[in-house]
Order: C-alpha cells, then sequence, then structure tokens
C-alpha cells in the first residue's frame, strides 16, 4: 500500500474508533476516552493532510509542518475552504487544551464539541481522498 494511502487509512480508523466512543451514553470514563480519541484522530489527520499535500505539490510546499501551517497548505491546495481551515485550526487549539482535561469543567467543554469535530475530520479526510484520485 502506498504510505501516503496508509496514512489516510490510520486517520479513517482513528476516527471510527473516536465515532464508536461519542455514540455511548456519557459518563467520565466515554468523556476521557472520547478527548483521548480524539488527539489520535487529529494526531492522524493533520499528518494524512501533511502526506498528501507533500505528494501532490511537493515537500518543498510545505515550508511549516505544523497542524496549523497543513490545514493553511489544504486552503490553499483546494482541499478545504476558508472557514473549514479555520474550523481546523481552531479544532487544533482543542487538540492543545487536551492536556488541561483534568480541569472536569474544561474536559466536559471539550467533550461537548468533539461531535462536530468529528464531522470535521471525516469531511477532511473525504477531501483529501478526492484529492489523491485527482493526481
Amino acid at each position: 500500500m502506498d504510505p501516503v494511502e496508509r496514512k489516510l487509512d490510520n486517520a479513517g480508523q482513528a476516527l471510527l474508533r473516536l465515532q464508536e466512543v461519542l455514540d455511548r451514553p456519557k459518563d467520565d470514563v466515554i468523556r476521557d476516552s472520547a478527548i483521548l480519541r480524539f488527539t489520535l484522530a487529529v494526531e492522524t489527520a493533520w499528518k494524512a493532510a501533511r502526506a498528501v499535500i507533500a505528494d501532490q505539490a511537493g515537500p518543498e510546499r510545505l515550508t511549516s509542518a505544523s497542524p496549523k501551517a497543513v490545514a493553511r497548505e489544504c486552503q490553499i491546495a483546494g482541499v478545504l475552504d476558508e472557514t473549514q481551515a479555520e474550523a481546523v485550526i481552531a479544532m487544533m487549539n482543542d487538540r492543545n487544551l487536551t492536556v488541561h482535561t483534568y480541569d472536569a469543567d474544561r474536559a466536559d467543554a471539550l467533550f461537548e464539541r468533539l461531535p462536530g469535530h468529528a464531522r470535521l475530520i471525516e469531511h477532511w479526510l473525504l477531501a483529501l481522498r478526492a484529492a489523491m484520485t485527482r493526481r
């Protein structure tokens, strides 16, 4: 399997694991599991996006390999529109907050945003796969 396809598949599997836990009734264990799975889904998604952009435009296109820079590159490449790129950047900010989820109020607030983030990751991965078929 192509390495870029493998990254997309890994991201898809991580997303499925997040969606799986979000379908369960919420308690502290489910909330904490969902936050961890969200972190994994975001990490695999942005790394898959980085691989797709590098494959499509060349590795020199990625002047910065940070998650937020990759979101911007996805916008430039037409994978995401401006609103979606901004939403991905906001999602990255939430990913950065996961280290502070020992605070129950923060964890609960983040958990409430996870279904929207899961839909965004799903859209992003579908758009990345579509970009791969256009190569």
